[in-house]
């Protein structure tokens, strides 16, 4: 097997509320190529594609996923996911300003979205996801700057 190191993204999308967007993976998911959690509840992203930036990514995998478009899109960190045979490097991004309406996009994938409070959000949260949103509470709420 070729060890190769990938990109990822994953998005924060909070609403006018303060909720954050987050999808359940399907029971029955195709493994993609990703860290491979059925059942979880993630944040919008995921693959960089060659020659695309990580906000295109960004962009492109929020309207894919849940037909929402996305707009001043900034980085604030970055984690390495790994489990065995797969190692990405996953890009933290916040949304700042979207519009549309959120739709199933990919049914194979992700099953519902859902908008949660901060202080309630589902103990079953995608490895991936759990670290962006970590890193965010941690090191950048507190800090205000985003």
């Amino acid at each position: 097997m070729e060890k190769i190191i990938k990109a990822g993204v994953g998005v924060l999308i909070f609403d006018s509320e303060g909720r954050l967007l987050l999808g359940r993976r399907t029971l029955d998911a195709v493994d993609t190529g990703g860290l491979y959690e059925p059942g979880t509840w993630n944040c919008p992203g995921g693959k960089q594609e060659y020659d695309e930036t990580i906000l295109e990514a960004a962009i492109r995998e929020v309207k894919e996923e849940t037909n929402l478009d996305i707009e001043e899109v900034l980085p604030f960190g970055a984690s390495d996911d790994q489990e065995e045979g797969k190692h990405f490097v996953n890009i933290h991004l916040i949304a700042k300003k979207y519009s549309g309406e959120v739709k199933v996009m990919e049914p194979n994938k992700i099953d519902k979205w859902e908008w949660f409070p901060m202080d309630k959000l589902p103990e079953n949260l995608y490895s991936s996801s759990r670290e962006t949103i970590n890193f965010y509470l941690e090191n950048v709420k507190k800090e205000g700057e985003i």
